[in-house]
């Protein structure tokens, strides 16, 4: 229903996506184009659309910003997955596999590079265009700080961590692009602080659930449908809101063993499916289905104010999709 809504919208996005880096050198940007329309969800531009139809804006204004935000968020997935040496993303291996770490590295900065020369050539009004530029490198810096304190859990060996450090670290890492693609589309549309802020909390929220199902996913999914290696999060040692809930829960060899298993980035299968099995023996994965619905429940009561609308709806049919979707 909602991509349907914002088909037209979300192809101008990837025109100008196309046409911004068909203008730059093949040798250092060919390779980006091709990573970027592999697929993906496209949910950032689509959030920053419905948001700012939402509000009765012109959308002829967000189709720029919103390529912006999504030609940095395929930055950060460049850079994830070097930190991360995963093997696939949307089904295909990653830039890194393909042409080697050096090569990989300079095209996820070429394409950040890239971002700021297109921020700052936006035709808009300065003082408006200052206070853009403004908010834009503020979620940039909660998004590389989200991924700094979860790669200090791991280069510190640490294994204490509480629910509310997780979500706090979701919250740079993961939600704050998608709550910032909310409260853009309805700050472009010209809502008021207020009206803005409410946008915001809910992007905060369905994005929090959005990577707490996409935990999920990784020990529970399809890989034709999920489109990356199932138990990468394990063999990465990411300390997801299972791993917090179940070394809370089990043993103390059983922990010893998870936590043995996460240090070592092992790829052995028997030790991805016994973390896994441990999950479901202590409830784990329900533990963290339940807590991506109730986020979701709190997102969707944050456009109760909002008048209704198909662009109304289709944000809250939004919400179903993030905590039911298979890849």
């Amino acid at each position: 229903m909602f991509y349907e809504q914002v088909q037209p919208e979300i192809k101008k996005v990837e025109s100008y996506i196309t046409k911004t880096l068909h203008s730059q050198p093949g040798s250092v940007y060919g390779m980006l184009l091709p990573y970027i329309l592999r697929g993906g969800k496209r949910l950032r531009p689509m959030l920053a659309i419905l948001s700012c139809k939402s509000v009765g804006g012109d959308i002829a204004k967000i189709t720029k910003p919103a390529g912006i935000l999504e030609m940095f968020h395929n930055f950060s997935l460049i850079h994830d997955d070097l930190v991360d040496d995963s093997q696939f993303r949307r089904g295909e291996p990653t830039l890194h596999i393909t042409y080697g770490m050096p090569i990989a590295l300079n095209s996820g900065d070429a394409l950040y590079t890239l971002v700021w020369r297109e921020m700052m050539s936006l035709d808009m009004d300065p003082k408006e265009h200052i206070q853009l530029a403004k908010m834009y490198v503020d979620v940039f810096k909660n998004v590389v700080e989200g991924q700094g304190t979860e790669l200090d859990w791991e280069i510190n060996n640490r294994f204490d961590i509480t629910e509310e450090q997780y979500l706090k670290m979701i919250d740079g890492k993961t939600s704050s692009l998608i709550g910032f693609s909310c409260k853009l589309g309805a700050y472009l549309g010209g809502a008021d602080d207020k009206v803005c802020n409410r946008f915001h909390r809910f992007g905060m929220k369905i994005g929090a659930a959005f990577q707490i199902h996409d935990d999920v996913l990784n020990v529970i999914g399809n890989f034709d449908k999920y489109k990356k290696e199932i138990g990468g999060d394990i063999t990465e040692g990411k300390r997801t809101l299972m791993v917090v809930h179940c070394l809370k829960q089990c043993d103390s060899s059983r922990k010893k063993e998870i936590m043995r298993i996460l240090d070592t980035h092992s790829r052995e299968p028997e030790d991805i499916n016994y973390v896994i099995n441990a999950f479901k023996k202590y409830g784990s994965i329900d533990y963290a289905k339940a807590k991506a619905m109730h986020l979701i429940e709190e997102a969707e009561a944050e456009l109760e104010k909002l008048n209704d609308s198909n662009d109304k709806q289709a944000l809250l049919a939004v919400c179903n999709y993030i905590i039911s979707r298979e890849s």
